[in-house]
């Protein structure tokens, strides 16, 4: 496969590797997390999709990937779907005037395909009012685009968090915002994507109790706030289905489950499930989801 790449991208050699590859028929780039054994494919309209599935599957069992996944528009989902992927859920007004859908292989520890597509997974939802975050007392904020420091803060939280990146070219948020308490510094960032006028939003200093739920609803409040300025229309978060506390805190600030994602994320090489969060921020009119979740 190496020979065949036409560019490569890595965040470290064992971690996060971007690769374009053309061959043929066949013209798309991809994004291979090997921290969570998974693997998300761009440019997708290239090619025979039974060619590209059959590359991903030879990937897969070479990688030991748990996850083959893409995000698509309505039309390609069924193409998707007729070579063995499963729709697992929706990004809505993902592409500004259309949902994206997420479109998922997932394969057994021998790396052959789950037949009859990705288990359903089936994961609790936080039952929680909308809350207007207060600023807890002692508390200090600061925005941050600075790279380099972005880079270092991402590096250090990256296991901790579960995080993973979503978008092409970046290894990391290209904006954030930082809580200080005393010495304890609470991480929130974002990749952001002026084109469609999204952003993933990410906490990279998950609340571990109760306690830590008010802090952490202020940190994203004031991100969101941020994001808005720079007129991001929506945004969503991928958060491990067993992390009752930072689902918490996507309820209380008004977001909505669109998705759940089998083995989605990897946690001490065990496979976690992840539930995706999606909000609103400005109101553009963007198409309505099927009732299929």
């Amino acid at each position: 496969m190496v020979a065949e790449q036409a560019a490569r991208a890595q965040e470290t050699e064992e971690s996060v590797e971007e690769t374009f590859f053309r061959k043929g028929d066949i013209d798309f780039c991809f994004l291979l997390n090997r921290r969570h054994h998974n693997l998300r494919v761009f440019d997708y309209r290239v090619g025979n999709y039974q060619q590209k599935r059959d590359f991903f599957d030879r990937i897969a069992r070479t990688e030991g990937l748990r996850k083959v996944f893409t995000v698509v528009e309505k039309q390609d989902s069924k193409s998707w779907r007729s070579v063995g992927f499963s729709r697992e859920g929706a990004i809505p007004g993902y592409f500004r005037t259309a949902d994206a859908y997420i479109m998922s292989r997932v394969y057994t520890d021998d790396g052959d395909p789950i037949q009859g597509g990705a288990p359903k997974l089936v994961a609790p939802t936080a039952h929680v009012k909308e809350r207007t975050p207060v600023k807890p007392r002692g508390v200090t904020t600061e925005f941050v685009t600075d790279k380099r420091r972005l880079r270092a803060m991402t590096a250090s939280l990256v296991d901790s968090a579960l995080y993973a990146p979503f978008r092409r070219g970046t290894f990391h948020p290209d904006v954030g915002l930082v809580a200080k308490m005393g010495k304890k510094e609470y991480w929130v960032g974002a990749e952001t994507d002026s084109s469609f006028g999204h952003a993933k939003v990410d906490l990279l200093s998950p609340p571990e109790q109760e306690a830590d739920v008010a802090l952490l609803s202020f940190c994203l409040r004031s991100l969101l706030d941020e994001l808005l300025k720079m007129d991001t229309a929506s945004v969503f978060s991928l958060c491990a289905v067993d992390w009752p506390f930072s689902n918490q805190v996507y309820a209380e600030l008004g977001f909505k489950v669109t998705a759940r994602l089998t083995d989605h994320v990897t946690r001490e090489e065990e496979f976690i499930g992840a539930q995706l969060w999606h909000r609103r921020l400005a109101n553009t009119p963007t198409p309505r989801l099927p009732s299929f979740i």
